[in-house]
């Protein structure tokens, strides 16, 4: 094989294809990166068994072929190579790249051994891939953690993804919280599917997507779901267990005994502010209500700390109920003005939702936190 490519290109397209790939694989060649040429290009590809990578570059190939080599050291050297073209040449066990005053030899794999990659999925439609890597971030951010999430719980340690006419809903929870956004994207006819794949795996995804339209694959009766751009396309192992239905954990509004709303960054600032006299026995905040604001307090035994918010609050008055600081946060974390939050007795979880500039309820984010009793 015999190519030259941009330095640029070839450094960034192995620098994430080698952050996908295990730290310690069981077996070699799953450290490396498959690099492979198809017409006037050049795809790099990693696998690991559960999430495989594709990048495709432009290239001027003057030889086609194919080379395995460590993924670790392509993304080092290139990314060491100085800016321009690279000429990259395959000789029997050794790939050799050239830029103006340095050379690189590094010792290839054998080809044959290395497991095929995934076929991706038909696109299903595209959503905005910023839109959708902010969302998922912060949802994976509610699931819970791979250690517990074990049996019949599996299906929490991901992130669902689900088309819901023409939006897409993108939900997580670790019990403790919910959080669900809705996103508006555009499907390829009358699609309908969803998906549910590792939080962490998935976050990693969308980061590398982000930047510009992604294709969202959905699941049918294969374990494998994709996303893809127009330069990466990235396969996952989706998780076999559902994921539960949270619709009926959201609290109905009309059946809620108070409500306030506030400023969704001061309420935010309040909690942590607070929070740093807590120690890692006691995580709990306490939010108190008065008819303009509400009093955030922590600290229970030694330091103390309150910090008042303003705000307008509805058959409050005298309530208080407390929540642990990291789920308060998360949960109210993506909201960018106005918050609205449901109560029914300090006991049971609320409901929160972003308020529009026009005073109403938006559908676009959905959370429920869970209390803790106050000692």
């Amino acid at each position: 094989m015999k190519l030259r490519i941009d330095q640029k290109q070839l450094a960034e397209a192995a620098r994430r294809g080698h952050r996908r790939l295990p730290n310690n694989p069981l077996q070699p060649l799953l450290g490396g990166l498959l690099l492979e040429t198809d017409g006037d290009s050049v795809t790099i590809s990693g696998f690991d068994y559960e999430t495989s990578t594709r990048a495709a570059l432009a290239a001027d190939v003057l030889e086609p072929g194919h080379v395995l080599v460590s993924g670790r050291l392509l993304a080092d050297v290139t990314a060491a190579m100085p800016a321009g073209p690279i000429d990259l040449v395959v000789d029997g066990n050794e790939a050799t790249l050239t830029a103006p005053g340095t050379t690189f030899t590094l010792p290839t794999m054998d080809r044959r051994d290395y497991p095929a990659l995934p076929e991706a999925p038909a696109s299903a439609g595209t959503v905005d891939g910023d839109l959708f890597a902010a969302a998922v971030v912060h949802a994976a951010q509610a699931s819970m953690p791979d250690k517990e999430a074990a049996g019949k719980l599996e299906g929490l340690r991901g992130v669902h993804v689900a088309a819901d006419g023409d939006h897409l809903t993108i939900s997580a929870t670790d019990r403790y919280r919910i959080v669900r956004h809705r996103l508006p994207w555009t499907p390829d006819g009358n699609t309908e599917g969803d998906l549910l794949v590792p939080a962490a795996h998935l976050a990693a995804t969308v980061k590398q997507l982000s930047g510009g339209p992604v294709r969202v694959s959905f699941t049918s009766d294969i374990t494998v779901a994709a996303l893809a751009n127009d330069t990466l396309t990235v396969t996952s192992r989706t998780i076999a267990t559902p994921f539960p239905d949270i619709d009926r954990l959201f609290l109905d509004p009309a059946a809620a005994s108070g409500w306030m709303r506030a400023d969704a960054g001061e309420l935010l600032d309040a909690v942590k502010r607070v929070a740093l006299v807590n120690d890692k026995d006691d995580q709990t905040v306490a939010l108190s209500f008065d008819s303009d604001q509400v009093t955030v307090q922590a600290g229970i035994h030694g330091p103390q700390a309150a910090s008042s918010v303003g705000a307008e609050s509805v058959d409050l008055d005298g309530f208080t109920a407390g929540y642990r600081a990291e789920w308060l946060t998360s949960v109210l974390a993506p909201i960018d003005g106005q918050v609205q939050i449901w109560f029914t007795t300090p006991n049971k979880p609320v409901l929160l939702a972003p308020i529009d500039d026009d005073g109403s309820v938006t559908d676009t984010y959905r959370a429920v936190c869970m209390p803790v009793r106050l000692k």
